[in-house]
């Protein structure tokens, strides 16, 4: 019986278990439309976050902080901000707004076969201009570079009289 207890060790100790690599969901052309995605770490959700309250701090140097020196900005009026420089100097006239934004929602994820780190997410901007205060839905992708962020893409909505 001992022979046979000793032998199922054996057996069971050599068996590999199979890893499984993630297989992700989704699409991108590139990679020949190969590229699928799986999520990523929270802590790119935490960074994007920090990146938010330090605008609603209207804390300029803090903003660009999380940013990397040749991060670009594309806005959805389709305006593009290039660097750090250029974003500092738009900050200087949105602050005069006094926005507020305020995420409801974000998804970190990262491609299977190119490894790169995105986070889409949702806010409400609040700002006040002559006509009052006015709020809108932004919607934004952002791609990290070594835990910074590189690519900013903004979409916008406007919100419902109703809601604002």
């Amino acid at each position: 019986m001992k022979k046979y207890i000793f032998l199922l060790a054996i057996l069971l100790a050599s068996c590999e278990m199979p890893v499984e690599e993630p297989k992700g969901s989704g699409y991108w052309i590139a990679e020949d439309g190969n590229e699928k995605f799986v999520n990523a770490s929270d802590d790119y959700t935490d960074i994007f976050k920090e990146w938010l309250e330090a605008h609603n701090e209207k804390d300029i140097d803090k903003v660009l902080s999380y940013e990397t020196d040749g991060v670009i900005l594309d806005l959805p009026d389709g305006t593009t901000v290039e660097g750090k420089e250029a974003h500092r100097q738009g900050l200087e006239g949105y602050f005069t707004l006094d926005p507020e934004l305020n995420m409801y929602w974000a998804l970190p994820y990262v491609g299977v076969n190119n490894a790169e780190v995105w986070i889409i997410a949702g806010s409400v901007e609040d700002t006040t201009t002559e006509e009052g205060k006015q709020s809108r839905l932004l919607m934004v992708d952002a791609q990290f570079t070594e835990d910074k962020l590189s690519r900013i893409i903004f979409y916008e909505k406007a919100r419902p009289s109703s809601q604002n």
